[in-house]
């Protein structure tokens, strides 16, 4: 039985990717909308987006920060270059990332390339 409705679920699963439409762009702002959107009035007002952007980078810091426990392998709470090397986007940017220059990266300095990132494209009024 099992066998069936795995069976039956992958074959619909090429009509639901039509469904949801071709574009996957498209499909990301729908979803994004949907989720800003908390009274599901068809508008985003500014404590709605408010509230998204929050949770939205909570769960990016949390994530920075599992990701940071992770690639410290010797937990002295910095990166080293050769921790940084089990990840090629960190050592790639080593350099870059590591603001004071002091040849390792701190949890403080991933957090900031996190928001400059976020940032980067942001229009300068």
């Amino acid at each position: 039985m099992k066998k069936t409705g795995l069976l039956i679920a992958l074959c619909a699963m090429p009509a639901l990717a039509h469904a949801a439409g071709n574009d996957p762009r498209q499909v990301y702002v729908d979803s994004t909308f949907s989720a800003m959107d908390a009274n599901a009035d068809g508008r985003v007002d500014k404590l709605e987006y408010a509230k998204y952007q929050n949770a939205r980078f909570s769960k990016q810091a949390d994530s920075i920060d599992a990701a940071f426990k992770a690639v410290d392998s010797n937990k002295d709470g910095r990166i080293s270059k050769d921790e940084a090397a089990i990840v090629p986007e960190i050592a790639k940017y080593f350099a870059g990332l590591d603001v004071n220059g002091d040849g390792y990266l701190s949890l403080a300095e991933m957090q900031q390339a996190m928001v400059a990132a976020q940032t980067a494209d942001a229009p300068v009024k």
